[in-house]
């Protein structure tokens, strides 16, 4: 897979006003899904568990 990324910088000095997440904050969610899932059923362990977001930074987050 080729992985395409660009800095805000550089989308900028490219002329680009807007930036638009959506599809890739979806993506990056369901890749992280999985990755989970895999590691569980591949592999047994549930090490993604130390690498979760906290309750009080989902909180912080969305301003609750």
């Amino acid at each position: 897979m080729t992985i395409v990324s660009f800095s805000v910088a550089e989308l900028a000095a490219a002329g680009v006003r807007r930036i638009s997440f959506a599809t890739s904050l979806y993506r990056a969610a369901m890749t992280g899904l999985l990755d989970a899932a895999r590691e569980a059923k591949d592999e047994g362990r549930f090490m993604f568990l130390d690498r979760r977001v906290t309750t009080s930074e989902l909180n912080e987050l969305t301003g609750i």
